[in-house]
């Protein structure tokens, strides 16, 4: 019984051409470290987490937690490197956020846009919730938790996420 069910899982995983993945991870850490720099989009730039979103299609792609905690911890890192915070923050939280999106393709169809974009957006506001503990907790700094641009950002982000994630599935193969 155990193996009919994972074979079946197995079969229906959608698969993302190795560098497709990389060429959208690159991109959206490039977009998201140097789009702020430019004058005409700066004050706009800041409202996208492209790396949460393509770290969470890859999660959910992947439908295995182990990958989705290196995909995480992977992205994290390198937009850790590329801003001017402490390096961990986003290594931790996207560890975080990626783990538990792959684990819920164990128990959750997640092949729906609507799913996904959903996801996206409680996904949005776990990481900026935990983004806020951490800077409080480890870091000791008094900041504010803004729920109502939280929420405004979760709904831009999943907005976002529904363009991002139709583009990206275009190039995905049945395997």
């Amino acid at each position: 019984m155990q193996a009919s069910v994972k074979q079946l899982i197995e079969a229906d995983i959608n698969r993302l051409h190795p560098w497709i993945a990389v060429a959208a991870v690159v991109a959206a850490l490039l977009l998201q470290a140097y789009l702020p720099l430019l004058p005409v989009v700066s004050s706009y730039a800041n409202m996208a987490d492209l790396p949460l979103l393509v770290a969470i299609y890859l999660a959910l792609l992947r439908r295995n937690p182990v990958a989705g905690l290196l995909i995480g911890m992977g992205i994290g890192l390198a937009q850790d490197s590329l801003s001017h915070g402490p390096i961990g923050l986003y290594g931790i939280i996207k560890t975080l956020v990626a783990y538990t999106c792959s684990s819920l393709t164990l128990v959750l169809a997640v092949e729906s846009l609507g799913t996904r974009v959903i996801l996206v957006c409680g996904f949005y506001v776990v990481h900026q919730g935990m983004f806020w503990l951490l800077e409080r907790v480890l870091l000791g700094q008094a900041v504010d938790f803004a729920w109502q641009r939280t929420f405004l950002l979760a709904f831009i982000n999943g907005s976002l996420a529904l363009v991002l994630y139709r583009f990206l599935d275009r190039f995905r193969e049945r395997t």
